[in-house]
């Protein structure tokens, strides 16, 4: 009598297990395989599937010949078509969508499936940066160094807005020995993933080069070899109007070629970024008359956003003013910064 309590239980237990049974998606894939779990998402031919033996696994979507599910799902097809459903049992290498908005059932091919519950993306990627850098020495030496520069990137599918800017400053014994900035705004539009036509903006004064300021205006195509969060990689070229005004010598504006090149790459597992930026220009009149600017160096992340760079600053300018100290000007630094990114 006393084993009929168990035995109800049990009994019990079997008849919820019938009427309720546990929850679970159902992958089958090409090899007999049935995996059973949880359907996180599916994009760039990557299913995600989470499981109770293994955790979150990856399978290649050609993989997968049928796809069952107990919750309604999001399914993006090639020619951009959104259909909800429940995901049901299907013919081989089809995928059968069930809802309550329609009356019959909606079947497609799995290899027109291009994502299924994709992760939100923002509608612009948004990544900025800012570093600064200070050097005070005194006794022997009396010097102040001052260093800042910040850049903010907005990038749509169509759209991407630059802006990107620096200062600097040094005292020597109280006397200024160098003060400049610089000021860059460009926007590009995406024609395809890859060419894109843009207009900038780029704005200069330098007191030590007698330039009160440099105005340049440009536009052109551009291409972009690579855009990731790992590598980045993009040049461009194109007509210029430059105007240039000086403290001392006299004034002068000339039409322009100019480039542009931008480049950054991640090594070793994200321990450290290479990165080079080239801004170059050439008077259309003047052979000789042409400037270069580079920016290059390494970043290193350090924690949550917190980066330390060693930087090389380069530039030249073959036709300065007269009152100019020199053509050329460099400088090396070392800068503490923060980035973020959506």
């Amino acid at each position: 009598m006393r084993a009929w309590p168990t035995i109800s239980i049990i009994a019990l237990w079997g008849v919820l297990n019938t009427l309720c049974p546990a929850i679970a998606d159902e992958l089958h894939l090409s090899n007999g395989d049935v995996i059973t779990g949880q359907l996180i998402r599916m994009e760039e031919n990557k299913i995600f599937f989470k499981t109770s033996y293994a955790g979150e696994i990856k399978v290649n979507w050609p993989e997968v010949i049928n796809l069952i599910t107990d919750d309604p799902i999001e399914v993006i097809l090639i020619d951009g078509k959104v259909v909800e459903g429940f995901s049901r049992k299907a013919s081989v290498k089809m995928i059968r969508l069930e809802t309550e908005k329609l009356e019959a059932s909606s079947n497609f091919k799995l290899s027109e499936v291009t994502a299924i519950n994709p992760m939100k993306k923002p509608i612009f990627k948004i990544t900025a940066r800012i570093n600064a850098g200070l050097t005070q020495e005194r006794g022997n030496t009396d010097t102040d160094d001052f260093s800042l520069d910040g850049e903010f990137n907005a990038r749509s599918e169509k759209n991407r807005y630059r802006l990107w800017g620096e200062l600097n400053k040094e005292k020597a014994k109280g006397d200024t020995t160098a003060r400049n900035w610089l000021a860059f705004g460009r926007y590009s539009y995406f024609l395809t993933h890859k060419w894109f036509l843009y207009a900038l903006g780029i704005f200069e004064h330098d007191k030590f080069e007698d330039l009160d300021l440099r105005s340049i205006l440009g536009a052109g195509p551009g291409y972009q070899f690579f855009e990731s969060e790992a590598l980045n990689l993009s040049v461009s070229a194109g007509p210029a109007w430059v105007d240039e005004e000086f403290d001392k010598a006299e004034d002068d504006d000339y039409a322009a070629g100019q480039w542009l090149i931008n480049y950054d790459q991640y090594f070793f597992n994200k321990i450290v970024q290479l990165f080079h930026r080239q801004i170059g220009l050439i008077s259309l009149s003047d052979s000789e008359n042409w400037l270069l600017k580079t920016r290059q160096g390494l970043r290193f992340p350090i924690y949550k956003g917190f980066t330390t760079t060693l930087q090389y600053n380069y530039d030249y300018d073959n036709d300065p003013s007269s009152d100019a100290d020199e053509k050329w000007d460099s400088k090396l630094m070392f800068l503490l910064g923060w980035q973020f990114g959506n």
